[in-house]
C-alpha cells in the first residue's frame, strides 16, 4: 500500500471520528435544546407567555454556568454551579413555553396550601376576564405565579421565589384593575322597540 493510500485512510477515519464526535450535539435532547428552534404561534395571550416563560428558561444561562440575566426587575440569584434540580427548573419553563408556542393551553401550576390555592384562583379569574383584551399583562401575571411557585421548589431559588411572589402582588393587581372589553348592547328604546316588532303578526304593518 503507497503512503498516500494510507494517509487518505487516516484522514477518512479521522474525519469519520469527528463526525461521531459532533452528531450527538446536534440532537436536541431537552426541552431547553427545542426552545431554541421554536417558533410561536396561536393567540396573542400564548405567545406572550412563550416569550415569558422562555425568559425564565434562559434566565440560568447554560447548565453548568451562571447566566447573570433576570426575569424580575429585582435580579436573580447568581448561580456559579447548576445542580439537576436547577436544570430540571430550566427545562420546565422550557416545556410550558413550548406548550405556548403551540397554542396550547398551559395551566399555572397547582398551589400547595390554602393561601397559594387562593392565589391561583385570584390569577385564574383575573386570567378569564383579561387574557383577550390584554394578552402582555395576562401572561406576565401567570408568569410570575409560576416563577413564584416553581422556584419554591429548589433550596437554591428560595430568594428568588420571594422576588417572583412580590413582583406577582404588582402584575396580578393591575391586571385585575384593567377593563375587559364589553360588546355594545343597543340603547333601551331600541330594544324595546325591536321586542314591539317581534311580537306583531306577520303582514301587519
Amino acid at each position: 500500500m503507497t503512503n498516500s493510500r494510507i494517509a487518505f485512510r487516516l484522514s477518512a477515519g479521522a474525519g469519520l471520528v469527528l463526525m461521531a464526535a459532533l452528531l450527538p450535539g446536534c440532537v436536541n435532547e431537552t426541552a431547553l435544546d427545542d426552545l431554541r428552534e421554536a417558533t410561536p404561534s396561536g393567540s396573542a395571550f400564548n405567545q406572550a407567555l412563550f416569550k415569558d416563560y422562555a425568559a425564565l428558561a434562559r434566565s440560568f444561562g447554560s447548565v453548568g454556568a451562571a447566566a447573570g440575566i433576570a426575569f424580575d426587575g429585582g435580579g436573580s440569584l447568581e448561580l456559579t454551579d447548576m445542580d439537576s434540580d436547577i436544570g430540571a427548573l430550566a427545562n420546565s419553563y422550557a416545556s410550558k413555553a413550548l406548550v405556548a408556542a403551540r397554542g396550547s393551553v398551559v395551566e399555572p401550576d397547582p398551589g400547595v396550601d390554602v393561601p397559594t390555592h387562593k392565589m391561583r384562583d385570584r390569577l385564574i379569574r383575573a386570567l378569564d376576564r383579561n387574557r383577550e383584551a390584554h394578552p402582555a399583562d395576562a401572561a406576565r401575571a401567570q408568569a410570575d405565579y409560576d416563577c413564584w411557585m416553581m422556584n419554591a421548589t429548589v433550596a437554591a431559588m428560595a430568594a428568588s421565589s420571594k422576588k417572583c411572589r412580590a413582583s406577582l402582588e404588582i402584575s396580578l393587581a393591575r391586571l385585575e384593575r384593567e377593563t375587559p372589553a364589553v360588546p355594545a348592547t343597543p340603547a333601551p328604546a331600541a330594544a324595546a322597540a325591536a321586542a314591539g316588532d317581534s311580537e306583531k303578526p306577520s303582514g301587519q304593518p
